[in-house]
């Protein structure tokens, strides 16, 4: 009785049967077809990514190609042009062979010039603020998400848009210092200029400067001896002659002091370099800062993006030892930032460079200038204000000079992309 299993042992014993017993294979048909399905759905992804990866050599091509076309289409109708009157004349309606853009490369140097020492420091300013000094508080928070989220917008903006804020902003004032009239003297002329009278004496083609009293006079009759001014600035008495008193002085020094009685003189102003007034005008200081407005979101967006690159770590270990903030910014993030920034800050100004709608709307798209600006009141001509103007003349000399611009100004954007890429590397490798 006692060899003979019990109920466990028998249980046992069924289980560990059923457990060694293999399971059903399974029908060798099923097999076969999930083999050629899956096969199937490999060689179909294989073909859409072949398929999609030769689209987007065909797309990048095409771009290649036409880019390439007009390059080679702008250099061949303007290299007949590429001289040195190209680069050194000015525009001539007399004479358009002969016309160059040396006064458009000083107006766009200078307007970019202006755009950069604006939009730079409060560019990379606003950046750091925004990124390094970010709020606690949820109010704060909330306005520092709204900036952000203008600024993005405002990278996105057409040009025009900024050109048509800088005419009523800068240009106009608003009309709150009234209006710029020709061969009237300003209300609001700060600094920078003297107003006189100007006399011609008994000296051929020779005349004579009278301090202004009364800038609402524009003309002034001399009757008198009064006192007038050499081309030095030295005063000296105005002696008066009159046809019935004799002849002409013979000394010609005594001529160039003496005006006929009853003689007539004009407004005339003086200009220092740093002429300044209120409203600016149709100056290149306002086409500098219209650009510098176009140019700071670009800037805040690139300096943001290069101190978010910075790693962590490297600010949590400054914290960590001690330093403040602003000690951390300054000798962790800012450094490491330094290639990015410069890039972008290199990059923005090529962008100005090449803008032509913001500065047509500021200074519209006269061209006749001979020379560079005087003073900062003073309008200039931009490079691609000239080739807009240019181009859109239809004798075929002008047509050459447009293509002749476009590769100046082609070679000094490659110029400005050759640079902000040796800056980056030159950093770097420090």
């Amino acid at each position: 009785m006692s060899d003979m299993p019990n109920a466990e042992e028998r249980s046992g014993d069924a289980r560990s049967q059923r457990k060694s017993k293999p399971a059903d294979p399974l029908p060798s048909a099923l097999v076969d077809r999930d083999q050629v399905q899956a096969r199937s759905n490999a060689q179909k992804r294989k073909s859409f990514d072949r398929m999609f990866f030769w689209l987007c050599v065909a797309i990048a091509s095409l771009s290649v190609v036409v880019l390439v076309v007009l390059l080679v289409s702008i250099g061949f109708q303007g290299q007949s042009r590429l001289t040195s009157d190209l680069i050194n004349n000015s525009h001539s309606e007399l004479e358009p062979a002969k016309s160059g853009m040396w006064p458009s490369i000083i107006g766009s140097l200078l307007v970019c010039g202006i755009s950069g020492l604006v939009a730079l420091p409060l560019g990379i300013g606003t950046a750091i603020f925004l990124e390094e000094f970010k709020p606690a508080n949820k109010l704060l928070r909330t306005l520092h998400g709204f900036i952000q989220l203008n600024i993005a917008n405002l990278a996105g903006v057409p040009s025009i848009v900024f050109g048509l804020l800088g005419l009523t902003v800068f240009v106009y004032m608003f009309n709150v210092f009234g209006q710029i009239q020709v061969n009237r003297p300003s209300d609001w002329e700060l600094f920078g200029v003297n107003h006189y009278y100007q006399v011609l004496s008994l000296e051929p083609g020779q005349t004579i400067l009278v301090p202004q009293q009364d800038q609402s006079q524009t003309t002034i009759k001399i009757s008198e001896p009064i006192e007038g001014i050499d081309n030095d600035g030295n005063p000296f008495q105005i002696e008066i002659w009159d046809r019935a008193s004799g002849p002409k002085p013979a000394d010609r020094e005594t001529r160039l002091k003496t005006v006929k009685k009853g003689a007539v003189g004009g407004s005339y102003s003086k200009r220092s370099w740093y002429y300044f007034r209120l409203p600016f005008g149709k100056s290149f200081l306002a086409a500098g800062l219209t650009l510098g407005l176009v140019i700071l979101p670009v800037i805040i967006i690139a300096t943001q993006e290069s101190l978010r690159a910075v790693s962590p770590s490297l600010r949590e270990a400054s914290l960590g030892l001690g330093a403040t903030q602003w000690q951390t910014t300054r000798n962790i993030s800012l450094p490491a930032a330094l290639p990015g920034i410069l890039t972008g800050a290199i990059l923005a100004l090529g962008r100005a460079i090449g803008e032509a709608a913001p500065v047509l709307v500021v200074l519209g798209a006269a061209i006749a200038k001979n020379r560079g600006p005087e003073n900062l009141m003073d309008s200039v001509v931009t490079m691609p204000v000239l080739i807009f103007n240019w181009a859109g003349r239809p004798q075929d000399v002008y047509q050459q000079l447009a293509a002749a611009a476009i590769i100046v100004l082609l070679v000094v954007l490659l110029a400005l992309n050759s640079v902000a890429i040796y800056v980056r590397h030159k950093v770097q490798s420090r």
